[in-house]
C-alpha cells in the first residue's frame, strides 16, 4: 500500500519546535534544556543553499518551483526562539542549526535522487538541531493542497522511523555540554553504534522489499585529526539504479571555535563492481579536494578521474577539474572534462552554470562548450511560478528542445491531479 505524499518544493515553509540548552544572559551556570521555536522559513534557505546543504532538483519543477530530495537540509543560520529568549548560546546554536529530511519515496527519482517526504498531513517531520539530541517536532506545513504526490511505501516510512529513533538514542547517550569532549573511545563506539544503526535499517528494508540495497555507513577519527567515512551498498534486486559498490573518504577539516567558518582538505574513492549491466557506471573513481565555508559563503575546488575498463570506447575514462562558488544569492561552477579515448579533436569539454537567485524564483544558464567545438547554452526562468526553457547552439544554429526522455532530459513542469501519483513505473 501506498499513502499519497504531496511534494515539498523550494518555497514551502516549514516550523515546529524542540529544545535547547539555555544559559541566561549574563552567564549564570549550569545550563539549563528548556523549550524553543523553530521559526518558518522556506525550504530553499539561502544560507543552507549556500553551504551546500539544500538538495533540490534542477531539471524538475512543480508549478514553477524546484522539488526537495533525499539527504535535503535547511542548513545554518536557521531562526529559533528558545523560551526564555535571552540566552547565551544562542550564537552557537544558529550557526549549527538543521532542518533535515526523514523519510524519501524511494520509488520516485527526480535528477538521480530520491524524493524528500516531508508534510503536515500525513504528519512527516523534519528532523532539527536540539539538546540534548535532535528532535522530531518541525513539519511542512504549506504542502498539503499541492497537486503532485509521490507514492511512500510502509517500507519509506519504517526506514525512516528506525534511523531517527536511532540517531536519537545515540545523541542523547553520548551528548555533552559544551566545552566538554568525547573521549577517543567514545568517539569510536559513537561511530560503530550509528554504522549498525544504518545496517540494521537497510536490513529491514531489503527484507520487506528486495529493491532496497543492504547499506553500512561509518565514520571514524583517523590520524593527525582526519576523518574517515566509509560506505558500502549491496543486494539491490535494482542495481541499475542502486548499484553494488562500496567507497570511502578522508578528510581533515579546520574550524573556528563555533563551528561557523570552516577550510577542509579531502580525497575520496569509490569502486562500482555491478551496476545491472550499465557499464558506464562500472569500475573506480576518485577525486581529491578543498573546500571553505563562512555563513553565507562557500567555495569548493575539486580534481578526480574516473575509469570504466568494460564500457565501449570513447566512454572508459574521463578527468575532471571543477570550481564552485556561492552566497545565498548566487552561484557559479566552472567544469573542465578531458576524455583521452575520444578522438583527436573531441578529448576536450567544459560547462559553466550560473543561477542568479530571487525570491521569486531563479534563472540557470547553462554553456556547455562540446567536443566538436560548437557551444551549447541553455537558460531555465524560474519565476512566479512560470518556468521558460530557452536552448541555443553557436554559431548561429537555433535548436528546438528534445522531448522529455526520463534521465537527462530539459527542465519540464509538472502539473498533476492531485489524486495522482506520479513518477516513473516501478
Amino acid at each position: 500500500m501506498r499513502v499519497p505524499v504531496p511534494v515539498t518544493r523550494s518555497n514551502d515553509l516549514s516550523a515546529g519546535s524542540s529544545s535547547h540548552l539555555f544559559l541566561p544572559i549574563p552567564p549564570a551556570p549550569p545550563p539549563t534544556i528548556v523549550p524553543a521555536i523553530e521559526v518558518p522559513i522556506p525550504h530553499g534557505w539561502p544560507f543552507g543553499e549556500s553551504a551546500g546543504k539544500v538538495q533540490k532538483t534542477t531539471t524538475v519543477f512543480v508549478n514553477g518551483k524546484n522539488v526537495v530530495l533525499d539527504q535535503h537540509d535547511c542548513g545554518p543560520l536557521i531562526p529559533q526562539i528558545t523560551i526564555p529568549p535571552a540566552n547565551s548560546f544562542l550564537p552557537m546554536q544558529l550557526l549549527q542549526s538543521k532542518r533535515a529530511v526523514i523519510v524519501t519515496c524511494f520509488s520516485v527519482r527526480m535528477n538521480g535522487k530520491t524524493t524528500a517526504c516531508t508534510s503536515h498531513w500525513p504528519p512527516l517531520p523534519l528532523l532539527t538541531c536540539g539538546q540534548p539530541m535532535s528532535m522530531p517536532a518541525t513539519f511542512t506545513f504549506t504542502n498539503p493542497c499541492m497537486n503532485v504526490h509521490v507514492g511512500m511505501s510502509g517500507t519509506d516510512l519504517i526506514g525512516g522511523i528506525m534511523r531517527t529513533a536511532a540517531t536519537m538514542a545515540i545523541e542523547r547517550y553520548y551528548f555533552r555540554t559544551p566545552g566538554v569532549s568525547l573521549t577517543a573511545l567514545k568517539e569510536s563506539q559513537k561511530s560503530f553504534a550509528g554504522a549498525a544503526a544504518s545496517l540494521l535499517a537497510s536490513v529491514v528494508q531489503h527484507a520487506l522489499d528486495p529493491r532496497y540495497p543492504m547499506r553500512v555507513d561509518a565514520t571514524v577519527k583517523g590520524p593527525f585529526g582526519t576523518e574517515i567515512k566509509m560506505s558500502v551498498s549491496t543486494e539491490s534486486a535494482d542495481l541499475r539504479n542502486n548499484p553494488q559498490k562500496i567507497s570511502i573518504s578522508i578528510e581533515r577539516k579546520w574550524e573556528d571555535p563555533l563551528k561557523s567558518s570552516a577550510a577542509s582538505i579531502g580525497a575520496s574513492g569509490e569502486y562500482t563492481f555491478n551496476a545491472g549491466g550499465d557499464a558506464t557506471k562500472e569500475g573506480p573513481k576518485g577525486q581529491i579536494g578543498i573546500a571553505t565555508t563562512a555563513p553565507g559563503l562557500g567555495s569548493k575546488v575539486t580534481g578526480g578521474g574516473e575509469y570504466h575498463p568494460d564500457a565501449p570506447e570513447g566512454q572508459r575514462g574521463k578527468a575532471t577539474y571543477k570550481q564552485e562558488t556561492a552566497t545565498p544569492f548566487s552561484s557559479e561552477s566552472v567544469q573542465n572534462d578531458y576524455n583521452p579515448g575520444a578522438p583527436d579533436g573531441r578529448r576536450r569539454s567544459s560547462q559553466t552554470e550560473t543561477v542568479a537567485k530571487t525570491w521569486s524564483g531563479d534563472r540557470r544558464t547553462t554553456t556547455v562548450n562540446n567536443p566538436d567545438g560548437t557551444r551549447t547554452t541553455t537558460v531555465v526562468e524560474n519565476s512566479d511560478g512560470k518556468v521558460t526553457l530557452t536552448t541555443r547552439r553557436e554559431p548561429g544554429e537555433s535548436m528546438a528542445p528534445p522531448e522529455p526522455a526520463g534521465r537527462g532530459s530539459p527542465p519540464r513542469g509538472v502539473d498533476t491531479a492531485a489524486s495522482e501519483i506520479w513518477g516513473p513505473p516501478l
